[in-house]
């Protein structure tokens, strides 16, 4: 009886293909391969041995110089200081790529791609740019020269409508509910004051959208539960004075700010404080993008509002709330235990960075280069808390540190997961024994908690007394190995020893945090969100998502309404009055040690 031939069935064609994804030598065959091993090699097993490498050493290469530009990878999976570079072959150097700590300035794409250290030199003149004679051989630089020529005719110009586009106004037409009078209170050129029930005359106004909830507080019980779309029309009046003269009332604006160019504030504005800031809630907190924001809107509402405004509104709202970043930074100066970290953040393609500053109580967001002048821009020399981090040089000028032991684990876990067998052991032995001392941190937090009264008995000995000897052993474990050949393994244990003192420093005071998962937790929602976005393109779009995602994530952390808040410094400073203050801090917060374990 024949067996019947399986359809799908992989043929030798394809398993040749399945073959040659997968390397010829495996992690399990390379941590056997050491230099004893060697040794004992014949000659021509160590030229079959080669010739494998050499296969594995190509496919690998091959995966490594792989971009968004040449293969189906993401743009985001780039990271941010290659972003933007010129060429594939300028990004696939690594020795041209500085250390992960210092060098962001020199790696910004400054210049358009193609703009490169020969650009100096101009095409012949009888000769148009970008063609070869027929007659001439094309060289490879003429090739170049003239690929790169088109590629800078073909470059997009910027984004945004150009100088002299016919605009579009708005062509919903509006029904407005309630009106509102705005009377000149004195006269303009004898200030004497006018007369309240004088005779007035409009002679300009504007239409304000609000979003107004269904019932008021109070109103009813249980409450009507909704909200709508309330248009105001609010009326300029003139009135005349017995002196002859006639004073016109005028919206309120505020004066320029070169910190944030392009961005008015006025009072008079299509949308109020609170529609304004459900519109930076959605945007900012809820990640959805200006369109998004515009559907919408339009679905629920029937309002028809152009990205363009969304924007707008995100900015102006950002400004309003300027004044409150100065609160922030005074009230993070003043908590016992800060959590610093740094994420990436593309602004036009320029590879800048997003830091968080976070206590228990209070978030700040800034965004800018990752150096340490900015670190201290937004944390004053006035902070004498402690510090968590990792393990960013920056933040080594600070006297009270803490780091984080997530960090340092996954480090020693990524060196006894290596290929090489000396530092595979020496990784393995270093983990085990940190692995050990995190286990005591948290047994002598376990007996803090259940410990007897005050004068009862005598407390139990920190961890490091009772791990004594675990703590000299990792040391030992360090120095050992501080100029392995292995560089993972090496920098690791260079790492512990120059920060020894700030790693130990939970092992006298158990109730010190282990990892930086605060900071961490609030930069996560901003990570997704430059995912989608992609960054930002201003440097005022910049500061905008620094500043609102500041009041937000603090305003969540005290428990209260951030978009009230928003609302009341929108309001304020379309009026001229002075921005509102933050929530209170709530008093299980304001706790000095509420903050010095993770939760």
């Amino acid at each position: 009886m024949k067996r019947s031939k399986r359809l799908n069935a992989p043929g030798p064609a394809e398993r040749a293909r399945t073959r040659a994804h997968m390397p010829n030598l495996s992690d399990h065959d390379l941590k056997q391969m050491d230099e004893a091993w060697q040794r004992h090699q014949s000659d021509e097993t160590v030229r079959g041995l080669l010739a494998r490498a050499l296969d594995d050493l190509r496919q690998a290469r091959d995966r490594l110089n792989q971009t968004p530009d040449n293969s189906s990878r993401p743009s985001g999976s780039m990271p941010p200081w290659q972003r933007g570079a010129g060429t594939v072959g300028d990004r696939a150097h690594d020795d041209e790529v500085p250390d992960d700590e210092t060098g962001r300035e020199s790696q910004r794409p400054d210049k358009p791609v193609g703009a490169a250290a020969d650009s100096t030199q101009q095409p012949d003149a009888a000769q148009p740019a970008g063609q070869v004679l027929p007659d001439a051989p094309a060289s490879d630089a003429q090739c170049v020269a003239a690929a790169r020529v088109q590629a800078q005719d073909k470059a997009p110009g910027r984004a945004g409508r150009r100088v002299g586009a016919p605009g579009h106004g708005r062509q919903q037409k509006l029904l407005p509910t309630r009106a509102e009078e705005h009377r000149p209170s004195c006269c303009a050129a004898c200030l004497l004051p006018l007369p309240s029930d004088g005779q007035v005359q409009a002679w300009s106004g504007w239409d304000t959208l609000e979003m107004v909830a269904l019932s008021a507080a109070g109103e009813a019980t249980p409450p009507v539960l909704g909200a709508r779309i309330e248009v105001t029309r609010h009326l300029l009046m003139q009135q005349r004075c017995a002196c002859g003269h006639t004073t016109r009332t005028r919206a309120v604006r505020a004066d320029e700010d070169s910190l944030w160019p392009g961005v008015a504030i006025s009072q008079q504005r299509l949308l109020g404080p609170r529609l304004a800031a459900t519109v930076v809630y959605l945007c900012l907190r809820m990640r959805l993008p200006r369109r998004k924001v515009s559907e919408l809107l339009l679905e629920l509402f029937g309002l028809q509002l152009s990205p363009a405004l969304i924007d707008q509104t995100v900015h102006q709202a950002a400004r309003s709330v300027a004044p409150l970043e100065e609160q922030l930074a005074q009230q993070l100066e003043r908590a016992v235990l800060m959590h610093a970290d740094e994420t990436s953040w593309a602004e036009a393609g320029q590879a800048l960075w997003l830091w968080v500053l976070c206590c228990c109580h209070t978030v700040l967001y800034v965004i800018g280069s990752r150096t340490k002048e900015m670190l201290d821009n937004a944390l004053s020399t006035a902070f004498a808390g402690t510090l968590m981090s990792d393990g960013y040089a920056a933040y080594r000028s600070r006297p009270l540190r803490l780091r984080c032991w997530a960090h340092l684990r996954r480090k020693l876990r990524g060196v006894a997961e290596s290929t090489d067998q000396h530092g595979a052991q020496a990784g393995t032995a270093m983990l085990q024994v940190f692995d050990e001392l995190i286990a005591a941190v948290f047994e002598a937090r376990a007996r803090l908690e259940h410990a007897p009264p005050v004068g009862a008995g005598q407390s139990a000995a920190p961890p490091a007394l009772s791990h004594a000897r675990l703590v000299e052993r990792l040391r030992q474990l360090c120095e050992q190995h501080r100029d392995a050949s292995h560089k993972a393994l090496r920098d690791v244990a260079r790492e512990f020893l120059n920060d020894w003192e700030v790693i130990v420093r939970p092992l006298d005071d158990p109730w010190l945090p282990l990892t930086n998962n605060a900071a961490e937790r609030q930069l996560r929602h901003y990570v997704i969100a430059r995912r989608i976005s992609y960054g930002t393109r201003t440097p005022v779009g910049s500061h905008s998502v620094a500043l609102l995602a500041s009041i937000i994530d603090t305003c969540r952390l005290r428990c209260a309404s951030a978009t009230a808040l928003l609302a009341s410094a929108i309001y304020a400073a379309r009026i001229g009055l002075p921005a509102p203050a933050l929530p209170p801090i709530p008093a299980d917060l304001a706790n000095p040690n509420a903050d010095r374990v993770e939760v």
